[in-house]
């Protein structure tokens, strides 16, 4: 069996790693004579002992839908505080769930929880599909009889994540539908109405303007070379999505986000949120202090705020408060970070994070419900240049024409 394990040195750096065992003792064991302090430790099968369909899952492919994520750990939760046993509630999910991929997963869930594994080891086969965040609360309710309230917190979290994406989804929709028409509409009058009308100017012997040249120059090498800028564009997209999702250029990317102005704010504001929910939650549900950062840190989306949660934890190792280890105006604000310090001082942490959570996730609908108000003049402007260009380019020639006719 293959662990997957979070651990600190005594310095209190940071580590991340798999080690092969028979058990989650014998891994603490082998962490412990390395002189690590564990912080969380989950199991994950071989894949040489991975049964077909489980391959065909990771192959299949991993991927759930939110949707689907969220109707498990609702009815679940449901049904297990229904009165239901654990593998009683998966066998009816199993059969009720549409989405083949998360039957299969469903299916080998209830094989390892009836063969004596708990819920947390269970799904943390699923790395791709379920969070840390997601194994770690399962965990903690396993522990302390909350189970059904835990999967409340994460389905209500999953359903908050799916609206914001949605809603960033849907206010992107429209300036890209438009500028996708604009640029179909812009391509078509250079490469087919243009040059036909250059045509009927040269049998006048009419000198075109430079405007006009320029676009007639545009479309005949769209016309000589378009299919070869089509598939550049396309392998350009794609080395870009390569680029933005490697390790290496990761970092460069994210720090990108959190300097261009109008994604700057969006990007901290979903990653404040986030951290001060998930942090919240998993304290509210009794995981240590260390292993809730731990946790929130693998589940933010800029490595960026990863990396300054992994410091905190350095800093806490060496007994520094919450509040004073998160000190860093480029990622926490002071606001922020006072309302933290002041939960601390009343032992009221966890509240003071859920107000934290609310502000932040207010201001990213607020940004989210904006943004199209704040593109779309920008868009206008990007198309009546770029049509007005084009008109110029081709009433121009028109304008001569006819004034050549008159004299």
């Amino acid at each position: 069996m293959d662990y997957h394990y979070i651990a600190t040195t005594r310095k209190g750096d940071m580590k991340r790693g798999i080690i092969e065992a028979s058990s989650k003792e014998e891994v603490v064991q082998n962490l412990q004579a390395q002189n690590l302090l564990v912080i969380s430790i989950h199991a994950q099968e071989k894949k040489s002992k991975m049964a077909p369909k489980s391959v065909l899952v990771r192959l299949g492919l991993g991927r759930v839908s939110f949707v689907d994520k969220v109707l498990f750990a609702r009815h679940l939760s449901i049904m297990i505080k229904s009165g239901l046993s654990l593998t009683e509630a998966l066998d009816v999910i199993q059969d009720q769930t549409t989405s083949k991929k998360m039957k299969r997963i469903v299916s080998d869930i209830r094989k390892n929880v009836t063969g004596g594994k708990t819920l947390a080891d269970s799904l943390a086969y699923y790395p791709k599909v379920f969070t840390g965040v997601f194994i770690g609360m399962i965990q903690v309710g396993e522990a302390s009889g909350t189970l059904e309230r835990n999967l409340e917190y994460i389905a209500s979290e999953l359903e908050k994540d799916y609206e914001l994406r949605r809603k960033i989804k849907s206010a992107m929709i429209y300036p890209t539908i438009v500028l996708i028409a604009t640029f179909i509409l812009g391509t078509g009058l250079t490469i087919f109405i243009l040059p036909k009308l250059v045509n009927m100017f040269n049998t006048f012997k009419i000198e075109l303007p430079v405007i006009t040249r320029i676009f007639l120059g545009f479309a005949n090498f769209l016309v000589d070379y378009g299919i070869f800028v089509l598939i550049g564009l396309v392998i350009l997209v794609v080395l870009f999505r390569i680029l933005v999702k490697a390790k290496v250029s990761r970092p460069f990317f994210h720090k990108l986000y959190l300097q261009i102005p109008v994604v700057k704010k969006l990007t901290k504001n979903v990653n404040l949120a986030r951290l001060s929910r998930v942090l919240a939650i998993l304290l509210k549900s009794g995981v240590t202090i260390n292993e809730s950062l731990a946790i929130t840190a693998g589940v933010l989306s800029n490595v960026h705020y990863k990396r300054r949660l992994d410091e905190a934890i350095s800093a806490i190792q060496k007994g520094q408060s919450l509040a004073s280890s998160l000190t860093d105006e480029n990622y926490i604000p002071k606001m922020a970070n006072k309302m933290i310090a002041v939960g601390e001082k009343s032992g009221k942490l966890e509240e003071s994070l859920f107000y934290l959570a609310d502000f932040y996730e207010e201001d990213v609908n607020n940004a989210t419900k904006n943004l199209s108000t704040i593109v779309e003049p920008i868009l206008l402007i990007v198309i009546g240049v770029v049509l007005g260009f084009l008109a110029v380019a081709i009433i121009s020639p028109i304008y001569q024409f006819t004034g050549s006719l008159q004299r």
